[in-house]
């Protein structure tokens, strides 16, 4: 709403005398305007205000806003750009006064403050703004500069986006001729101005074609959802082009944990991704989906999954990213996907040291518990048991049983993981051609593993040589670390991702579920980094 009382002011709004308070107390009754006006009002309401307060500020800003204006001057101001930029910085400077502070955070948490940040209006309110700018400069008016946007449609080519206001569904019907935006090898096609529930990019197969023989990627913003196709996914979208369509709806989480049991929490609404009726959306696309910052929310315990028919989650990871409330991830393909916060509650980690890695791992979902709600920290980890994490940590295909180890039968638990393991190059066993899946491991035998897991993640500790004794006589038990385990106990101890024991390694030493977790953390941390 607020975004659209601005687009309002298109124009020298105390020449016209416009009634900014009074235009928004004839809009907020409109229907066409409510979902502006309700997105920012629950936004506002979460933080603690009224409906009655929200009227008041919008009202009060809308007054303030109108005689900042008229108290800049708007002689010799003949275009529309320079009419968008008086109101912005008018609006700006209002905004940083202590008594909008509530309507202030309203305002950065809506989906329109992206918008209103790089000068843009609603795609969906051009006619309006015209409308007013025709009545105010007694012109049609040429659209800004500004425009809808990166990607999306200037003023005067409405046709090419289809609104059913009915069905809540709006298409843009996009053209060959957008190859001609493709900035740094990057086509941005935006519908993220709309309010529909539904929204869709139909794209021509010759604007497909273009863009595979120039390489260029293209960036579908849907708004609370961003899709980035590499060159390689156009080939998979079909040779007749193909419509790529979000959706949203609201999470059913009775159903969620009726089948997936309890410690899930919504942190938003459930977005369903399709390539029409075709192949639909290829493997390996980009994605981001927006979560909701609510009170309470742990964003250390985020992550995206997809919803299957029958209710259950499937997880798919996710990243939160810098620029805003998203989470980052790899599209599996077609779908239906939230984001979730979920907190394992192990009744036996309550005080301890490692608590707060083994709830972001199981949130993670790579840290489980043992059953009735208890994770057992203190207890020694086993050979299988730390394989097993170390391959959900690197997401290694679990494909297969066939494995070299005599004590590994193929329908163990642990089979899968071993086998995977094995074929990265992870783990290789003792010369007798055993695993002891059963044992506990040694603090040198995860350091070993570690390090190869670290090579597999491009984490390579580069050591020169002799610094490798020199690293280890800082440490008291240091001739206890096994000649085939000494460079790689170097290597994850100068990565920060094993520590020490009193002052030693404690390379014999047994390891604990706690500690495991942590050190795998810390693997999961390095990997995630920004520039890895």
């Amino acid at each position: 709403m607020f975004l659209m009382l601005l687009s309002l002011t298109g124009g020298p709004v105390a020449a016209a005398g416009l009634d900014l308070p009074g235009l928004y107390d004839r809009l907020k009754g409109d229907p066409a305007y409510q979902s502006y006006r309700g997105e920012l009002l629950e936004k506002y309401l979460k933080l603690n205000g009224t409906e009655k307060d929200f009227d008041g500020d919008i009202r009060s800003f809308l007054a303030e806003l109108q005689e900042g204006i008229a108290a800049a001057g708007t002689e010799g101001i003949d275009s529309e750009d320079e009419v968008n930029a008086l109101v912005m910085k008018t609006a700006m400077k209002l905004l940083l006064d202590e008594k909008y502070n509530t309507l202030a955070g309203a305002l950065s948490s809506s989906s329109s403050i992206q918008a209103l940040l790089q000068g843009n209006f609603p795609p969906a309110l051009e006619p309006v703004r015209q409308q007013i700018v025709a009545d105010l400069l007694g012109t049609g008016g040429q659209p800004a500069t500004g425009g809808g946007g990166p990607g999306v449609p200037p003023a005067g080519t409405g046709e090419a986006i289809q609104r059913d206001a009915a069905a809540g569904v709006v298409t843009w019907q996009v053209t060959p001729e957008a190859a001609a935006g493709i900035k740094d090898g990057r086509l941005v096609l935006s519908l993220a101005g709309e309010t529909a529930s539904s929204r869709i990019f139909s794209l021509p197969p010759a604007l497909l074609r273009d863009l595979e023989e120039m390489g260029a990627t293209l960036e579908l913003d849907y708004g609370p959802v961003c899709l980035t196709l590499p060159p390689a996914a156009y080939a998979a979208l079909g040779s007749g082009g193909a419509e790529l369509a979000c959706s949203q709806a609201s999470p059913d989480l009775a159903r969620v944990k009726e089948v997936n049991g309890p410690g899930y929490r919504a942190a938003g609404v459930v977005y369903t991704l399709t390539a029409g009726d075709k192949a639909g959306l290829p493997s390996g696309i980009v994605a981001r989906i927006k979560y909701e910052e609510e009170q309470g929310l742990d964003r250390d315990l985020l992550g995206v999954y997809q919803v299957q028919e029958d209710g259950t989650l499937v997880y798919c990871s996710g990243r939160i990213v810098k620029e805003g409330p998203y989470l980052e991830f790899t599209l599996p393909g077609n779908g239906s996907y939230a984001v979730m916060e979920y907190r394992a509650g192990f009744a036996d980690l309550a005080g301890h040291w490692a608590a707060r890695d083994v709830e972001i791992m199981a949130a993670r979902h790579i840290a489980a518990g043992v059953g009735e709600g208890r994770f057992e920290p203190d207890r020694a980890i086993s050979r299988a048991e730390f394989t097993s994490l170390l391959q959900r940590v690197l997401e290694l295909p679990a494909q297969g049983t066939a494995v070299i180890f005599k004590d590994v039968p193929p329908d163990a638990w642990y089979a899968s993981p071993v086998a995977a393991a094995v074929r990265a190059g992870l783990v290789h066993g003792f010369d007798d051609k055993t695993f002891k899946p059963n044992s506990p491991i040694t603090r040198a035998e995860m350091a070993a593993m570690l390090q190869n897991a670290m090579t597999i993640k491009g984490l390579a500790v580069q050591q020169e040589p002799g610094a490798v004794e020199d690293v280890l006589q800082e440490y008291k038990d240091q001739a206890d670390v096994p000649s085939w385990a000494r460079p790689a106990m170097v290597a994850v101890v100068t990565a920060g991702i094993i520590g020490g024991r009193d002052g030693g390694l404690a390379p014999r030493e047994r390891a604990t579920r706690a500690e495991a977790v942590v050190m795998l953390k810390r693997l999961v941390d390095k990997a995630m980094a920004p520039g890895l």
